[in-house]
């Protein structure tokens, strides 16, 4: 009988220790939260939103890649040679590169041979596109988080987009007052049964935190600011709910922690490197 009694002691010490040791659902702790490259990984040595920034985040890990997007003056165009969505956060060439003017006003031509990045960097990287970008992330099995910054777009521009990104795994999102923009694309979205676009709203909780049923209007996932409180954090994560959210924008250990304490499904971060070694060193 003894025998027994000490067998079933040390299935279930082993038992305590396999769950100990077991891995944590994906975006629940520290070491499995998704880890977003934000503008690519907004690090003035690569320039924001380029291609080596891109390829900077992906050689660290990133899971996603974040872009904003802006149309240029030949919008709508899916020409290879020409392409008009262009990635950058601003709406001018102004604050970034070596141009000036809003990128509505440029060809995408004009801007391919006379514009680069010159904030920080001295080997004048390139503006991309969204194909640029979508052939790049698509090989790899990388998520795309684009933000669309627009208010407004016309029904061609909604198809272009929806065009480049229909193949692609993307999270397309913007706040409650672009949302009609959003709406645009993902109409042209229902009528695809292969789809595999989410939509998800971006807040920064400045006019309130939106309910759940304002944020599944859009989709499961939630773009949101670091500063939303742990009650909210957890009403949205709560079960029958599960909305996964990501926040932004981490820029150094305080704003790492301030993240990862409030549990969330991701965090968008602009130096991927110095997160991952931050992360390490939590172990």
């Amino acid at each position: 009988m003894r025998n027994v009694v000490r067998a079933l002691k040390a299935m279930i010490a082993v038992g305590a220790a396999m769950t100990l040791l077991a891995p944590a659902a994906e975006g629940e702790t520290i070491m499995e939260q998704i880890v977003v490259a934000h503008r690519g990984g907004a690090v003035t040595r690569f320039g924001e939103g380029t291609m080596l920034s891109y390829q900077d985040a992906v050689a660290n890990d990133a899971q996603i890649l974040e872009g904003d997007i802006h149309w240029t003056k030949d919008s709508p165009n899916d020409s290879d040679s020409v392409g008009s969505i262009v990635i950058i956060h601003d709406s001018t060439l102004d604050r970034i590169t070596n141009c000036s003017g809003s990128v509505s006003s440029w060809l995408w031509t004009s801007i391919r041979d006379k514009c680069y990045v010159n904030v920080g960097v001295t080997s004048r990287p390139k503006l991309i596109r969204i194909n640029d970008l979508v052939a790049y992330a698509n090989p790899l099995g990388k998520t795309l988080a684009i933000n669309l910054k627009n208010s407004t777009i016309t029904t061609a521009q909604a198809k272009q987009l929806w065009g480049h990104l229909r193949n692609s795994k993307v999270h397309l999102h913007a706040s409650w007052s672009n949302r009609a923009a959003l709406y645009k694309v993902r109409d042209q979205d229902r009528a695809d049964s292969s789809r595999s676009i989410n939509y998800a709203l971006s807040t920064d909780g400045a006019g309130g935190w939106p309910s759940v049923e304002r944020v599944k209007s859009f989709g499961t996932y939630l773009y949101a600011s670091k500063s939303i409180p742990k009650s909210q954090m957890n009403l949205y994560k709560a079960p029958g709910n599960n909305i996964k959210v990501i926040l932004w924008t981490g820029n150094d250990d305080e704003d790492y922690v301030q993240m990862t304490a409030l549990e969330p499904y991701g965090v968008i971060v602009n130096d991927v490197k110095d997160f991952q070694a931050w992360r390490d060193d939590q172990v």
